[in-house]
């Protein structure tokens, strides 16, 4: 729909009560003007709590001064607003959104992804005081301009903040940065390209979750807060993983090259574990008794090598769908190869595979019995003189 001429009709707002709860717009052309038009929906929505512009085009630079008979002081009951994909034409000349600012005080979450947001001046940040939800995903933030958003005194009440898929370069320098916000208990900077990461950093103090998926990290070390009760590493370049998190319950690893299951007296309440798409080969019962409150466990899609061991621990452990809710599926052996592709818990190898010390001892107790008896004979008829007479 194009609403760049877009005018609102001059009915008072005794006679139009609508009880919509959410009001969306997706490929609308929208002008500074119309913008300002649209604002007076308010006025007729009393119960509306979620606004949403996907895909919009804005032709104007963010004057939004209506006059002063049409001012809307703030957005009623509107906790959400949504934007996706906002493009601005004259984006290098839009305004700070100062005329905006009382609007979005009240607003309580706000996402605004892929519209090439860099700065959220501080000022700004400040006047969001019930602020919980902020996800800024895929734009143009940076470390430096993060430091003025995330200021002193901006979002108070901040709980949620996503950053992911922006131009972020540094853990050490974004937990320091993001120190002012008290409140914050997750925080998501996944699918940023970091460096490797330091040994020691500081976050936020009420950290508890933490997505660092797709960051290309190789290692993981005492920077990860211990306060932390999530964490994503996922589709990265881990081959071990050895961090002491005494509050964790939720531990997501997969696509990345860890060969062994992490040891679990490193995760003493780990309820939740997600390992698929690894280098895993094998697992016992002794790993799995290592956590001592797992409950879950995703580790399909591995490269399991269907040895005894395994298969007997498989086989010993008939509940093993309830802590595996992707068994037997996802769990392929890859070895040895006359039992590649077979689902683990259908895999039968040899007998001669995982009974090879019974069989070698079979083979030299036979051999001692064949020994036995050929002496015995020799020494019956007389063998020995025989031989020494054909010599």
């Amino acid at each position: 729909i194009n609403v760049a001429n877009f005018r609102f009709s001059e009915l008072s707002a005794e006679e139009i009560n609508a009880p919509m709860k959410k009001l969306a717009f997706r490929n609308a052309d929208l002008t500074d003007e119309s913008f300002n038009e649209l604002l007076k929906l308010l006025r007729y929505t009393p119960e509306l709590l979620q606004a949403e512009f996907d895909d919009c085009a804005l032709d104007g630079v963010g004057d939004f001064q209506p006059s002063e008979s049409d001012i809307v002081r703030e957005l009623g009951k509107v906790e959400t607003l949504i934007i996706r994909r906002l493009h601005i034409p004259r984006f290098y000349s839009f305004n700070d959104l100062s005329s905006v600012y009382s609007l979005l005080e009240k607003v309580k979450r706000i996402t605004v992804e892929s519209s090439k947001v860099f700065l959220v001046p501080c000022e700004f940040s400040q006047r969001l005081r019930s602020l919980e939800f902020l996800d800024l995903s895929e734009n143009l933030m940076v470390e430096e301009y993060l430091r003025n958003s995330a200021c002193e005194g901006a979002w108070p009440s901040l709980q949620t903040l996503i950053l992911s898929q922006n131009y972020l370069k540094s853990i050490e320098r974004t937990g320091e940065i993001l120190l002012t916000l008290k409140n914050l208990t997750g925080l998501d900077i996944s699918r940023n390209s970091f460096r490797p990461m330091p040994d020691t950093c500081r976050w936020p103090p009420k950290m508890r979750f933490l997505n660092l998926s797709s960051t290309g990290i190789w290692a993981v070390k005492t920077c990860i807060p211990q306060t932390l009760e999530v964490l994503d590493v996922s589709n990265n370049n881990l081959d071990s993983f050895s961090l002491f998190l005494p509050r964790l319950r939720e531990l997501y690893l997969s696509r990345n090259k860890l060969k062994t299951l992490p040891d679990g007296s490193l995760f003493p309440v780990l309820l939740v574990m997600k390992i698929r798409e690894n280098a895993l080969s094998t697992f016992s019962k002794d790993q799995f008794g290592s956590f001592p409150k797992l409950e879950t466990l995703e580790a399909g899609d591995n490269h399991f090598i269907c040895s005894c061991e395994l298969l007997s621990f498989t086989l010993g452990q008939p509940a093993l769908s309830q802590v595996l809710p992707d068994w037997p599926d996802s769990y392929l052996c890859n070895s040895p190869p006359g039992l590649r592709g077979q689902r683990v818990q259908e895999a039968r190898p040899s007998v001669l595979e995982c009974h090879q010390a019974l069989l070698v001892s079979g083979v030299c107790c036979a051999l001692l019995l064949l020994i036995l008896l050929i002496a015995g004979l020799c020494h019956h008829f007389h063998g020995l003189w025989y031989l020494r007479m054909m010599w």
